[in-house]
């Protein structure tokens, strides 16, 4: 034991003297990347695990290789000043927009990207802490750092600063994106209305507050979208300088779907022509029946105008005659919500088209469904019976949650 021990310790001490030595050049290599440039971990969920377990955060970058405002900022990060902050802070990670596997980060945590760039910072249990929009300057940079570390400053606390009364405008703004980001439409409404009220109504046609409608505004209600949807041609000029000429219809446009898929299942019809007519302005003409058609229906029904809705639903189908699906989903729409039986010939009308273009299982499925409750609403009893069950075996076949069809069947045995 004494021989072995004596040989080895030669060979220990020659083996942690080799491991000082390595441990010298990786500290002294680090600390020329720490010096030079921000050091980026190359996997997202490898970058989360590292900071959960230095406790530290992790920021993200989203950034497109064909945004410019991206590559302006992209020198900074070789900057001694930014390497040493988010290198010491920070554990970092760049997410590319484009590429769907790294986006994924975001869409499992409920984010949309308003625009992009955007600086991201996450605990090390991946829940958003803050957000900031930077300009290709140092100072911009480090400041949305220091914002990240401080918990008072972080996008998370802005809800309290908001409802304790702060209406600062650079707040505001900073909230408004963030409420987009994470898509809360109701808080949104709220600080977009308060940033129209704080507004200088003298500056309304100007640069910044086309850009405050760009970045924050969902509601066709907002003061901001009421201007610029009639302001068109000069928010085309402002976009045309910013070398995004045609920007302004799409900007626009995002507002008017987000308030529609947001609002629009209790809009009169005076309120959904006045929506199509904003979709007119924006160049979509030729889609506005067919994107409200399902909400002018309901419309005319709450209103007492059961005629109206039903000659709605003749013009859509009309326009999908060759969708099977789309004639089938018509019938369902007017089988959910017509107030008498008077829609059934009309719906076996449609049934009848759809049957030969239906061909996927699932959609067999739906049909069979559709046509059985036109049959019990009639009341064939046997025909809807055969019909419901047809609908069960198929949505089975297809794979598809079974709880209505089972309902369905259960109802006309």
């Amino acid at each position: 034991m004494k021989f072995k021990t004596a040989y080895l310790l030669p060979v220990l001490v020659l083996l942690l003297a080799a491991c000082k030595s390595q441990s010298k050049e990786e500290k002294a290599e680090e600390a020329v990347i720490d010096k030079n440039t921000v050091t980026w971990v190359p996997d997202i969920t490898e970058a989360l695990a590292k900071a959960k377990a230095t406790g530290k955060l992790l920021f993200v970058e989203c950034y497109s290789p064909t945004c410019p405002i991206c590559q302006s900022i992209e020198p900074h990060f070789s900057t001694p000043e930014v390497a040493e902050r988010y290198n010491t802070d920070f554990v970092n990670y760049k997410l590319d927009v484009g590429i769907a596997e790294q986006v994924k980060f975001l869409n499992d945590r409920g984010i949309w990207l308003p625009s992009f760039p955007q600086f991201l910072f996450f605990d090390g249990d991946g829940k958003l802490v803050h957000q900031g929009e930077v300009t290709a300057n140092t100072e911009s940079i480090l400041g949305v750092a220091e914002d990240a570390k401080s918990p008072e400053k972080r996008a998370g606390n802005y809800k309290a600063r908001f409802d304790k009364g702060e209406r600062d405008f650079d707040f505001l703004v900073k909230y408004g994106v963030y409420t987009r980001l994470v898509k809360d439409t109701v808080e949104n409404r709220k600080v977009g209305d308060a940033l129209f009220e704080v507004f200088p109504k003298k500056d309304i046609n100007s640069e910044t507050s086309w850009a405050v409608t760009k970045k924050v505004i969902t509601s066709v209600d907002n003061g901001f979208f009421k201007h610029w949807i009639n302001q068109i041609p000069v928010a085309a000029e402002f976009e045309k300088k910013a070398g995004h000429a045609g920007q302004e219809v799409n900007s626009l446009g995002a507002i008017v779907q987000t308030s529609v898929a947001k609002d629009a299942k209790t809009y009169s019809t005076q309120r959904l022509a006045q929506v199509k007519d904003y979709i007119r302005k924006v160049g979509g003409g030729e889609y506005a029946d067919t994107y409200v058609w399902e909400y002018e229906t309901l419309a005319n029904l709450r209103e007492g105008k059961p005629a109206a809705a039903l000659a709605i639903g003749r013009n859509m189908a009309a326009k999908f005659a060759t969708s099977g699906p789309s004639l089938v989903y018509i019938t369902k729409v007017f089988n959910d919500n017509f107030p008498d039986n008077s829609y059934l010939p009309v719906a076996r009308e449609w049934l009848n088209a759809a049957s030969p273009l239906v061909t996927e299982p699932n959609q067999k499925a739906e049909y069979h469904y559709e046509l059985a409750r036109v049959n019990l609403k009639g009341g064939d009893k046997a025909a809807a019976a055969t019909n419901a069950f047809e609908a069960q075996k198929l949505a089975g076949s297809a794979g598809t949650d079974l709880k209505k069809f089972n309902d369905l069947v259960n109802s006309v045995k």
